[in-house]
């Protein structure tokens, strides 16, 4: 056989081998393609709300008064849970991206003397408060090859918080004995913290009989990002008070999901997942920048210093019941 029948009896047999079906004995898988998406009810606390409710307490008190921010109230909450995930073999490459949004409503109350003036303000607020986590992660198996997995994990993750909110508030003065009321506004204020975090976890999923199965996840992230967070309130009498936080922020996020999964045909997966996660973000290094139609007195200028020392901390927690549905395409 010349040179170029042995080339074309090798590729021949290559093709050949590399088209037969892979028996379960040969299969070292898996290789998949998976795609999930689940969607459900939350049930949530922002970090905002405490932050927000110690400005109030600490702004009343310091100028010998008293300042109050209820409970808020959070209606229409709703989580959702994004997965593109390829597994070769033991190795595990996602794309995991997970939300929670909320409306909010809540009240505000605000009484102090600034010099000779006493001030009383009653507020409504009224807004949308979202919370995204984006996360590229690695991950090894390793129980692999077996019935069960057990995932070590390894990525990055973006974290943005925001609430947008609106107010209606109206203001009380009384100077020397007169009485003065002015109605105000706010169209649109916000509170923003993002930040990029590392991220370390585990996977571990227990198979029971075919085609039921039970997924724990529990992860643990830290990392830095930036604060924002802008209040301005314009009054009928042509009055503006516009105030802007900038700084930084430390986070760490520890999360914990629960799946129950039920595989209905090589393709498709039936999943309920109960998912929780809590947040502490520490501020640090903020800068209180004030523009008003009247210039802010020095013991305005003393309370934004006060309220914006480094190393305030606060929690928030976000719990979400969510089913989807996970849609594999094997390569196999």
């Amino acid at each position: 056989m010349n040179t170029t029948g042995l080339l074309i009896a090798t590729f021949a047999a290559v093709i050949a081998l590399s088209s037969r079906p892979i028996s379960a004995t040969e299969e070292v898988g898996p290789n998949d393609l998976r795609i999930g998406l689940g969607l459900g009810p939350a049930f949530l606390n922002s970090q905002f709300e405490p932050r927000l409710q110690s400005e109030y307490q600490f702004g009343g008190a310091f100028f010998g008064g008293f300042g109050q921010m209820p409970e808020w109230n959070y209606s229409s909450a709703s989580g959702q849970n994004l997965r593109i995930a390829y597994l070769r073999n033991e190795w595990l490459f996602e794309l995991d991206q997970k939300s929670e949004y909320s409306s909010i409503e809540f009240s505000s109350y605000l009484q102090g003397t600034f010099n000779t003036t006493s001030v009383t303000r009653s507020s409504n607020h009224s807004g949308e408060y979202s919370h995204n986590r984006t996360g590229f992660l690695f991950g090894w198996d390793a129980l692999h090859p077996g019935r069960h997995s057990l995932y070590v994990l390894i990525g990055f993750r973006s974290i943005r918080e925001e609430f947008l909110n609106e107010k209606t508030s109206i203001t009380g003065l009384n100077v020397s004995g007169s009485d003065f009321v002015i109605a105000g506004a706010s169209p649109e204020n916000q509170s923003l913290a993002t930040a990029g975090t590392v991220y370390l976890g585990l996977d571990f999923t227990y198979q029971f009989e075919s085609p039921f199965a039970l997924q724990f996840r529990l992860g643990l992230e830290s990392g830095t990002g930036d604060w924002e967070e802008t209040d301005i309130l314009y009054g009928l009498n042509n009055s503006f008070e516009y105030r802007k936080e900038i700084g930084s922020t430390e986070i760490t996020g520890l999360e914990l999901d629960i799946t129950f999964k039920h595989e209905i045909n090589l393709d498709w997966t039936f999943f309920t997942s109960l998912q929780t996660y809590q947040l502490s973000l520490r501020t640090k290094e903020v800068i209180p920048l004030l523009a008003n139609s009247t210039p802010p007195t020095s013991a305005q200028i003393l309370q934004d210093v006060a309220l914006t020392y480094g190393g305030a901390e606060h929690r928030g927690r976000a719990t979400s019941l969510l089913f989807g549905f996970t849609y594999s395409y094997r390569f196999w």
